[in-house]
């Protein structure tokens, strides 16, 4: 259950603390930090929604993929400046990113959907049939008429 995923965990902070050691001095200049879009993950009934910010990000420049249980989300913005423009200052990067996120439960991969609304990302998606609760119908099993215990032509007395 995503509950058991404690936020403020020791393995959660670990975590952070190793992308940060690992990070530093390693990725290019402009380059989005290892494990980024950070990303919200819950369970609504049958749905499981994730959501992450990222600005700057039009819905042309990020690409959604999913799996049974995975979605994995890329994405690439220009500099902004016009190929037949002359730049004057080039503060922007041009930005890559690519994020594999392993869910804890198995989705349909054909329900995914994604929205894009104020630099919020908001991918939605179907648990599978097979991690779907169900109710399980209790059959009444009725005893069989109790017998005789001893073979017939048995005498008890002997």
């Amino acid at each position: 259950m995503l509950g058991t995923i404690l936020r403020n965990s020791v393995l959660d902070q670990f975590s952070r603390e190793m992308d940060r050691a690992l990070d530093t001095g390693v990725r290019p200049a402009g380059a989005p930090p290892v494990g980024w879009p950070g990303f919200n993950l819950w369970r609504e009934g049958d749905r499981v929604i994730a959501e992450s910010e990222i600005p700057g990000f039009g819905p042309d420049d990020i690409e959604v993929c999913a799996t049974a249980d995975t979605i994995t989300v890329r994405g690439r913005r220009e500099s902004g400046v016009p190929e037949s423009a002359t730049a004057l200052r080039v503060e922007r990067s041009v930005s890559r990113f690519e994020r594999a996120l392993r869910l804890p439960v198995e989705i349909d991969s054909g329900s995914v959907q994604a929205d894009l609304r104020h630099g919020v990302l908001r991918i939605s998606m179907d648990l599978a049939e097979s991690a779907r609760a169900r109710r399980v119908r209790v059959r009444a099993i009725e005893a069989a008429p109790a017998r005789n215990a001893l073979p017939s032509g048995s005498d008890p007395s002997t």
